[in-house]
């Protein structure tokens, strides 16, 4: 079925609206080659080039493969966008309960496959995240510290994609954490729980790492809920 010409105000926004209107429709459906640039320019009645652009946007968003010699293929009909702007958005609460799925699945790898040198600077970096627990003044030191904490133990998980995705939510956890360390009516876990999982993972129980992993943010949550501190916010 032809498309319908866009009008003649059309914008690199316009364009892509109108390719991802008709990934949404489910018209062009998951495995399915597009149809080709000339075809596409002349039914949407716009430049070759705006539609190349606007297909290259939607390419490196995942949602379309350019395969050479083959044509453009679709990949995704769901856009990423909407997931990192609610993680941009999201309350502290929602942040910890994501962190939770993270944090329990990653500890669980990092018990089977972490290596000496993983466990070398887990015991390096949860000394330096225990230190920074002390000073509730040093707000950006402890989330900084604890950040890198937790990004030790999915990268000794092993697992790639884990990592990638843990890397752009580590940037919002770290900022959650400086709002509940700079509110001093929230009260710290202490050190324990984050001892507990590097040591299950020292010995290789993952089952016990997961476990220890749990309550580790459980606490968090727990300790967000009863001080009744504000849930969103960045003070840095």
């Amino acid at each position: 079925m032809a498309l319908d010409p866009i009008d003649k105000t059309t914008t690199l926004t316009k364009v892509t609206e109108r390719l991802r209107a008709e990934l949404d429709s489910g018209r062009w459906p998951i495995g399915t080659r597009i149809p080709g640039e000339l075809v596409l320019a002349g039914e949407l009645d716009v430049s070759r080039p705006l539609l190349r652009e606007a297909i290259r946007g939607l390419t490196n968003l995942g949602m379309l493969e350019a395969r050479r010699g083959s044509g453009t293929y679709v990949r995704s009909t769901a856009s990423p966008e909407a997931i990192l702007s609610s993680l941009d958005t999201a309350e502290v609460r929602e942040i910890y309960e994501v962190q939770l799925a993270y944090d329990v699945q990653a500890a669980g790898l990092a018990a089977n496959r972490r290596t000496e040198t993983d466990l070398d600077r887990l015991r390096g970096l949860l000394e330096a995240r225990n230190r920074a627990e002390d000073d509730r003044a040093d707000v950006e030191g402890f989330a900084s510290a604890d950040a890198e904490f937790h990004l030790a133990i999915v990268q000794a998980a092993g697992n790639p994609l884990l990592l990638e995705l843990y890397r752009y939510f580590v940037v919002r956890l770290e900022a959650s954490l400086r709002t509940v360390h700079a509110d001093t009516t929230v009260p710290t876990c202490g050190y324990e729980s984050h001892q507990t999982v590097f040591d299950a993972i020292r010995i290789g129980d993952a089952e016990l790492a997961r476990a220890s992993a749990r309550a580790m943010v459980e606490c968090a949550i727990n300790a967000l809920d009863q001080s009744g501190a504000a849930r969103s916010g960045d003070p840095g």
